[in-house]
């Protein structure tokens, strides 16, 4: 049974909540085990399948973020959402990134791909 429009969009909300609470866990549960990741799109690597996921957003939840969403739309199993990232590296030190990602839920409503669309363009 294929997972509900409800259901893919619930993903954005776990999605942005995980990356502001460095939640590790709450992220990789959003994961099917053969996901691929890309982020950015054309940077030139995809992590493929869960422990490389879990290998990338180690090092993702390990900085401080604020996470707002802007904007989901559910389109079939694809989530295309819109959101903006602010990373703290210091006390005096951050970047904004404004993110576009399109996640493909397989028929669990897992996520199968997720690609990340910025450039330095989108960052402040």
């Amino acid at each position: 049974m294929s997972p509900t429009p409800e259901q893919i969009r619930a993903t954005a909300d776990a999605y942005i909540a995980g990356l502001a609470a460095g939640d590790l866990e709450t992220i990789m549960d959003l994961y099917a085990e053969d996901a691929t990741v890309e982020d950015p799109v054309g940077g030139g690597t995809v992590h493929e399948g869960k422990a490389a996921v879990r290998e990338f957003y180690a090092t993702v939840t390990a900085l401080k973020i604020d996470a707002t969403l802007h904007e989901a739309r559910v389109c079939g199993n694809d989530l295309l959402f819109h959101f903006e990232i602010t990373t703290h590296f210091d006390e005096n030190s951050s970047a904004t990134i404004d993110v576009w990602d399109l996640m493909t839920h397989d028929e669990q409503g897992k996520v199968s791909s997720m690609r990340a669309y910025w450039t330095p363009e989108n960052m402040s």
